[in-house]
């Protein structure tokens, strides 16, 4: 998954200045989908082949990692570290502002990316202890619980926030493969909500976050012990997907629709 969040946001980046894309940008994408499907098979089969003995290991689940405290202390002096943080970056994206402006524009992006993936880390691997039953918060439609239990990235990570920034990056691909040339606004002020390019990065944060929850749900990470993850937390995802994907789709759709127009088709 960061495999193709960093080539997606590379393709989206060069498209201005590129005029054909190499094929290692096809052959990324495909390489991160492929070593997707292929961790969620080896993490669903070892679930069914495990036995679980959860009042064996009840009391160890009891005990925090030192890793788990760390990440739940970090949550909870967010806005104090958060602060800290971010007033460290400006200072020192001004003092590179006036030595080169071009490189601190550079450095930005990938600044932003950090921060969305550090920020989505702790918010999901953050332990709230929080205890609900998912009977309770389960629609009476039948079609509506389906959707619900497709768009469950504690099932699967594949999400649409992914589904919608593969869209939009092969789009850009195939673009230069037909020799058309999309508007995607990277300077200036753009004609729509938000540019295409901006979409794709924020799509890439979500997707991460979509990850996170996933891994949270089956494995063990980073001295992070695997805990099943309540509704509230997938509910937030939810809520910003709302938001973000259709508002990406709908540029995107539209952004398409406008190119090929003017090309004739």
């Amino acid at each position: 998954m960061f495999l193709i969040a960093l080539d997606g946001l590379w393709i989206m980046d060069s498209y201005d200045y590129i005029d054909m894309y190499p094929r290692r940008a096809y052959f990324l994408l495909i390489l991160g989908l492929g070593m997707m499907f292929i961790s969620h098979w080896i993490i669903q089969h070892e679930r069914k082949g495990a036995v679980h003995t959860k009042n064996e290991s009840s009391h160890e689940e009891a005990d925090k990692t030192a890793a788990q405290r760390f990440v739940n202390r970090m949550w909870e002096q967010r806005e104090t570290v958060g602060g800290k943080l971010l007033l460290s970056v400006l200072v020192i994206l001004g003092i590179m502002a006036i030595v080169d402006l071009g490189m601190a524009l550079r450095i930005l992006q990938p600044v932003l990316f950090v921060g969305m993936i550090v920020t989505s880390f702790i918010y999901i691997m953050n332990d709230e202890g929080e205890k609900v039953k998912e009977e309770e918060l389960e629609p009476e439609s039948h079609t509506m619980r389906v959707i619900l239990r497709l768009i469950d990235y504690r099932r699967h990570p594949f999400s649409l926030g992914l589904l919608i920034f593969l869209i939009i990056v092969v789009t850009v691909l195939l673009s230069k493969e037909l020799g058309f040339t999309f508007s995607l606004e990277t300077g200036g002020h753009p004609r729509y909500t938000m540019s295409l390019p901006v979409a794709a990065f924020l799509l890439s944060g979500l997707t991460m976050a979509c990850g996170w929850i996933y891994i949270r749900q089956h494995c063990d990470f980073f001295g992070l012990r695997q805990a099943e993850q309540g509704p509230y937390k997938l509910f937030h995802i939810h809520f910003f997907e709302i938001v973000l994907c259709g508002a990406s789709f709908f540029i995107w759709l539209f952004v398409l629709v406008i190119e090929l127009f003017l090309n004739g088709l």
